[in-house]
């Protein structure tokens, strides 16, 4: 069949199962946790297991490179030598302001052996934003990739009472003679030369799982970010509950695709069972060689952004269309026959011999090239971050490959909800993780969470983390859902994020969004309408795609202002709209959009590190464009 999973959601109901096995699983995961007590120390300790095989991936200089386990744990060491050469203390903060490297790990883990909290600053961010950061948590030394985040945090030296050093992990950046930068090969001879061996083991046996591991400031979509103290305790939740109950387990023969932000929760989390399990870890540190990279490492595992998925779904139907009218047959042939059969196996069914022949004949004709988009090993895809169109999800599996949404937050460590490889129900973002609790506020739908992943507090923020919880203790995420009789949960939208038109109709814009971003031609999409009779969009056009369409139809232009006034161009996206909305209600149906010469920018604050949309923020910023759309 090509399928390496069946679906068994008829069988089970993970949250009454979990209800039903709670002192059990109880016990197993304090098992858990006195096993691997402390990140550090159980890495280490995986170190002597696996010695001189391979565990980090990296292409930082132009070709892979490997670090075994011998050499993760011996960086480790020079760390954290380093830095109590360099006054660090037990639970004084550390910073990462890196892309995606092995360096990452081995300044994370290295900063853990010694008991200081480490807090990931995302790779795009500004000096102004870092700033923030920077002071805000009391950072003493920062870790940064090369010259991109150099010349943001340099004059953060001067700026930033607290900050003493900085030190810079890629070789061949351009650095000031500064006593108070460092490149991070002498960073490490540093601390080999200093020793410090005596300290470290001391201050390990003071490591607990009770630790506050890291402090990760969350890319709000409104206000200032807040740091959310998370323990080892929390991220150690997520890696047993997710790791065995829903997605695994990983063995040490897996491997994982690292490129989503590692500065984030999800990534970071998601990678941190892959280690605790002695899996590969294989990093990209460019998101525009995302799918090179993928074919290259050929992994077994990754988690996904949404968008990842729409881009490939909707690049490959728009190649597919323009492809010759015998490719364009076999193509859609091989999917509907995929369709039968993966509808049947959906359904618990095992399809007759007939159709599972005609589907391996799809599969060598089309199928195995749309799974091969992300290598030849790619086992199963995570999902998460915004939702994902059921279309594109069944479409991949329809394909062979499996592609599951879960749902967290910053403040669950994230993963609180997940499919899995055996129980999974498309277009949800699955059930409740073993020991947490999640219960939908009757008032406004809200989903309101407890359990061992739960963060502790906001940083500095006593105000703030109280009102992150009701008076009963349940933490309130803003996001509203709904769950299933079998225990799936679907998220409907942000609780602050609805809109209530002029004639009291409550509409959700992510909704909508998320369905015109699935097309070729559109990458930012912010819905408008608040108080208003109609729904209007501002739309970044993906301007890659539409040169390539303008080059094609012999439309000239010199700007992007130019392009998209173009009555061609105008008319091709009110057809898109068209399309794409026809079976929205009537209420939720764009009667007027606006085309903007740029995409979303984190820059202008319109988009988070994690490119969700400041909707707020965009909609002021082009305060006129909507307004006009409003005139009569």
């Amino acid at each position: 069949m090509g399928y390496k999973f069946r679906n068994r959601l008829s069988q089970v109901n993970l949250t009454e199962k979990f209800k039903a096995e709670k002192a059990s699983l109880e016990k197993e995961f304090q098992e858990v946790l006195d096993t691997q007590k402390h990140y550090a120390l159980y890495i280490l300790d995986l170190a002597k297991k696996y010695g001189g095989r391979a565990v980090l991936h990296d292409k930082a200089y132009g070709s892979w490179q490997e670090t075994s386990w011998n050499q993760l744990a011996e960086q480790m060491h020079a760390v954290a030598s380093a830095l109590l050469e360099s006054g660090i203390k037990e639970e004084d903060r550390v910073g990462i302001f890196s892309n995606n490297r092995a360096q990452w790990h081995i300044a994370d883990l290295g900063s853990m052996l010694i008991r200081a909290i480490d807090v990931p600053v995302y790779p795009t961010n500004s000096t102004k934003e870092t700033e923030y950061i920077v002071n805000h948590s009391g950072l003493r030394i920062l870790f940064l990739a090369g010259q991109a985040q150099y010349d943001r945090a340099y004059p953060l030296l001067d700026k930033c009472p607290g900050l003493e050093k900085i030190v810079v992990f890629h070789r061949g950046t351009k650095i000031a003679s500064d006593p108070r930068v460092m490149m991070w090969d002498n960073f490490l001879d540093m601390g080999r030369k200093a020793g410090h061996k005596d300290k470290i083991e001391d201050i390990k046996k003071r490591c607990h799982y009770d630790d506050v591991c890291t402090i990760v400031y969350t890319s709000g979509t409104t206000g200032e970010p807040k740091g959310v103290v998370l323990t080892h305790k929390n991220f150690m939740h997520n890696g047993w509950s997710i790791g065995k109950y829903t997605q695994g387990p990983f063995s040490p023969d897996d491997s994982t695709f690292s490129w989503l932000p590692l500065s984030h929760a999800l990534e970071r989390s998601w990678d941190y069972g892959f280690l605790t399990s002695g899996a590969h870890i294989w990093y990209c540190d460019d998101h525009t060689k995302v799918m090179e990279y993928i074919q290259e490492a050929n992994t077994t595992h990754m988690f996904n952004a949404a968008r990842l998925f729409e881009k490939v779904y909707s690049t490959l139907f728009t190649k597919i269309l323009e492809a010759p009218k015998k490719k364009q047959k076999i193509f859609f042939w091989s999917i509907k026959v995929a369709k039968e059969a993966g509808d049947m196996v959906l359904a618990g069914q095992m399809p007759p011999l007939t159709l599972r022949f005609k589907r391996a004949i799809a599969d060598k004709l089309v199928l195995h090239k749309v799974r091969d988009l992300f290598g030849k090993n790619m086992h199963h895809v995570g999902s998460g971050g915004s939702s994902l169109n059921p279309e594109i999800e069944k479409f991949f599996f329809y394909c062979g490959m499996l592609v599951t949404q879960g749902y967290g937050l910053t403040e669950t460590a994230p993963g609180i909800i997940f499919n899995g490889h055996e129980v999974f129900r498309l277009g949800t973002v699955g059930g409740v993780v073993p020991l947490s609790e999640m219960r939908i506020d009757a008032a406004t739908g809200e989903l309101q969470f407890r359990g061992p992943n739960v963060f502790k507090e906001y940083y500095k923020n006593p105000q703030a983390t109280k009102e992150a919880f009701t008076d009963d203790g349940w933490f309130k995420s803003g996001d509203v859902g709904v769950m299933d009789k079998d225990g799936f949960v679907a998220i409907t939208d942000r609780l602050k994020d609805l809109i209530i038109t002029a004639g009291g109709k409550n509409v959700a814009p992510q909704k909508i969004e998320v369905l015109l971003c699935e097309d070729h031609y559109i990458e930012n999409v912010a819905v408008a309408g608040e108080g208003k009779k109609y729904i209007t969009a501002i739309i970044a056009p993906d301007f890659i795609n539409l040169a390539e369409w303008a080059s094609k139809n012999g439309i000239k232009y010199s700007s992007n202002e130019e392009l998209i006034a173009k009555p061609e161009v105008v008319a091709l996206y009110k057809d898109i709209i068209d399309k794409r909305q026809k079976d929205l209600g009537q209420v939720e149906q764009i009667k007027k959009f606006t085309l903007i010469p740029r995409i979303f920018s984190q820059e202008a604050g319109e988009v988070t590190p994690t490119l969700k949309i400041k909707r707020k923020v965009v909609l002021n910023n082009y305060k006129a464009l909507v307004e006009a759309m409003y005139a009569e």
